[in-house]
């Protein structure tokens, strides 16, 4: 009886100790945290002759970082990892950029997206550059809006601080091209509209002769 039990007694302590591995210990996911930008600055032009170097401090709890950049142009994006916080990317001059950070940790699908900065990549310092896209403000894309009076509005950002701007508001219901408001200096726009599905842009243009076209939008009105 006595050597039944001290077998008991072994065969029990062996499944303890053979549960107490550490590669079965549960850990809590840690989410990471957000990358604060540094370099290429917010507004402003890059002179980069090659390559532009993406700069950001690093975040809490993060394995990696996925830099995207778009084309404010043409809306083409660019995206690159980088396990540290510094990346080497080659762009085509003479465009405006936006840019971001997304940090991942492997522990959790969750992901931190830093602000998005704008800059100007550009080889002559020398050069006027037009404005920035217009960034729109409302109605966002996709919005559904009750008749009446609907107001417009966006605002514009530029490398050259001392330009001034103007603005041709676009809208109808076929691609965002019949010009409701021409040469306007206010950043809105308020129109009565009746039902329908609405397209609609902004020009952006500065006292130097240059201009940039946001993207097109569209809201319901109902």
């Amino acid at each position: 009886m006595k050597k039944i039990l001290v077998q008991s007694f072994f065969v029990l302590f062996l499944i303890i100790t053979s549960c107490s591995d550490k590669s079965y210990v549960f850990r809590t996911p840690v989410d990471p945290g957000l990358a604060n930008l540094v370099s290429p600055a917010n507004n402003t032009q890059c002179l980069e002759v090659e390559k532009v170097k993406f700069e950001w401090n690093k975040s809490d709890n993060t394995d990696t970082y996925t830099v995207t950049i778009i084309d404010l142009i043409s809306d083409a994006t660019t995206v690159q990892n980088s396990s540290t916080n510094s990346i080497e990317i080659t762009l085509p001059k003479g465009k405006p950029y936006s840019w971001q950070i997304t940090s991942k940790n492997s522990s959790t699908s969750k992901v931190a997206k830093s602000e998005t900065w704008k800059f100007y990549l550009s080889g002559d310092a020398d050069t006027n550059h037009a404005p920035f896209p217009a960034e729109i403000i409302a109605p966002k894309n996709q919005a559904i809006l009750s008749t009446g009076s609907i107001e417009l509005s966006w605002k514009v950002s530029d490398v050259d601080l001392g330009d001034t701007h103007k603005f041709d508001v676009k809208l109808d219901k076929t691609n965002g091209t019949t010009v409701i408001s021409a040469d306007q200096s206010d950043t809105k726009k308020s129109v009565d509209l009746t039902a329908g599905v609405y397209y609609w842009r902004i020009t952006a243009k500065d006292d130097k002769g240059n201009h940039s076209e946001s993207g097109v939008y569209k809201f319901t009105v109902q």
